[in-house]
């Protein structure tokens, strides 16, 4: 290994380390929609969990998806955030995992707890 490579590599290293530390101080929450739970999520509080739903873009991607070919969430539709239970935690460190694996940014994690239609072509 030269000296450089190892400088690389601890480089890589510490960026792992650092965005493992960020992930540790974000908590998971989960959004449910007319009470059920659909997507679980990582956020550094409840107020900025709450705070992320209400953003445009966000609600405007979630009413562009189905599921069961259903609308995943429409105007009419109550939405609450509260604290994920241990298996919803359990979907989101295993999806942050797969995308840190495939080399995508991890800093903002989540599963969506329900199947998610393929839009057609």
């Amino acid at each position: 290994m030269t000296r450089a490579s190892g400088r690389a590599e601890g480089r890589s290293t510490a960026r792992k380390s650092n965005r493992a530390a960020q992930a540790a101080r974000q908590r998971c929450f989960v959004l449910e929609i007319n009470q059920r739970p659909v997507l679980a999520f990582s956020a550094s509080s409840l107020r900025s969990a709450r705070a992320r739903v209400q953003e445009a873009w966000f609600v405007e991607e979630l009413e562009s998806m189905r599921s069961g070919g259903r609308p995943l969430l429409c105007p009419d539709h109550v939405r609450h955030v509260r604290l994920a239970l241990p298996a919803e935690i359990a979907a989101v460190e295993l999806g942050r995992g797969l995308d840190e694996a495939r080399g995508e940014d991890a800093k903002y994690g989540f599963a969506f707890l329900v199947p998610i239609d393929v839009p057609p072509n």
